[in-house]
């Protein structure tokens, strides 16, 4: 008896959103992926998680390759850049993402990894912010670069399609 394959899934990136709109730069990540609807097509998924956390990320499908879009301290301020998730895992710097629970993102996507079998493929996007208080506004900077960070965004998930 021949034992059948699990379906591959239709997902071929999925794209976790980081942050809040109520604390400040925080809420670029949220406010860029508004800009993705319609500019994905039906293979990408786009989840608004705030916090990546280890359910997140054991939720990729199979197969599937993983965008995060976060802000980070260390970063000028409206700066946007791409890391890949393993240059993520082995940086130390100042460089450090906003949104985990209790871990580093690194510490968090190793985790992942481990649980999963093999490490997750894919790539960071991330924009520099200062202010992350609660109820506070994007900063002018920042507010102008959120365009530019959902083309980021873009451009990294037709990289992962690839």
């Amino acid at each position: 008896m021949r034992r059948s394959r699990p379906a591959r899934s239709p997902i071929a990136v999925e794209v976790l959103v980081c942050g809040s709109v109520a604390r400040g730069d925080d809420g670029a990540p949220v406010l860029a992926a508004r800009m993705l609807t319609d500019r994905t097509g039906a293979d990408v998924r786009v989840r608004i998680v705030e916090q990546v956390g280890i359910d997140d990320l054991l939720a990729v499908p199979r197969g599937a390759a993983l965008v995060i879009v976060d802000t980070a301290t260390g970063l000028r301020s409206g700066s946007v850049v791409t890391l890949p998730l393993d240059g993520l895992i082995a940086r130390d710097d100042s460089v450090r993402t906003r949104s985990s629970q209790g871990l580093a993102h690194r510490e968090v996507l190793g985790l992942a990894g481990m649980i999963r079998g093999h490490p997750l493929l894919g790539s960071i996007v991330a924009i520099g912010g200062r202010t992350f208080r609660r109820d506070a506004a994007v900063t002018p900077r920042v507010a102008r670069a959120i365009s530019g960070l959902a083309d980021m965004v873009l451009a990294a998930i037709d990289e992962l399609r690839r």
